[in-house]
C-alpha cells in the first residue's frame, strides 16, 4: 500500500523540512490548514509553515486562523493577534484558492489516517 502523497494544484512552496517533515503531515500541521494552505499559496518554504502551525499550537489558537499579525512590530516581545479567515478582506479567487487547498489537505489527511490505520493493522 503506498503512502498517500499530497500535491496542492496551486503551492509554489517546498513542502518537506529537512527531507524529513511534510507540512501536509497532520503529525507536523496540528490540523492548521489555514495557515498551511495561506503560506502554499504565498511560496512559504515548509520550515516557515510548519513553525507557524506549531506557534498557532502553542497559543492554543483556534484551528481557522490562517496568519498572526504583530500588535507591536518594534518590541523584542512581539505580541501576536492571530488573524480568523473568516475575518479574511481578500479577494474572492485567493479565498476559493485558500479553500480548496484546504479541501486538499483534508482529503489528505483522511487518506494518511486510513493508510496508517492499515499499516499498523497489518503490523507494520
Amino acid at each position: 500500500m503506498n503512502i498517500p502523497v499530497f500535491r496542492s494544484r496551486y503551492g509554489g512552496s517546498i513542502q518537506w523540512r529537512g527531507g524529513k517533515q511534510h507540512l501536509a503531515d497532520p503529525a507536523v500541521n496540528h490540523g492548521y490548514h489555514h495557515i498551511v494552505a495561506w503560506h502554499i499559496l504565498l511560496g512559504s518554504h515548509a520550515y516557515y509553515i510548519i513553525d507557524r502551525c506549531a506557534e498557532a499550537k502553542t497559543a492554543g489558537a483556534p484551528k481557522e486562523v490562517f496568519s498572526f499579525d504583530t500588535i507591536d512590530r518594534f518590541q523584542p516581545t512581539e505580541r501576536k493577534s492571530w488573524k480568523h479567515w473568516g475575518t479574511f478582506g481578500g479577494t474572492d479567487q485567493v479565498c476559493e484558492i485558500v479553500e480548496n487547498i484546504v479541501a486538499e489537505l483534508n482529503r489528505h489527511t483522511k487518506a494518511l489516517s486510513t493508510h496508517r490505520a492499515a499499516m499498523k493493522g497489518a503490523g507494520r
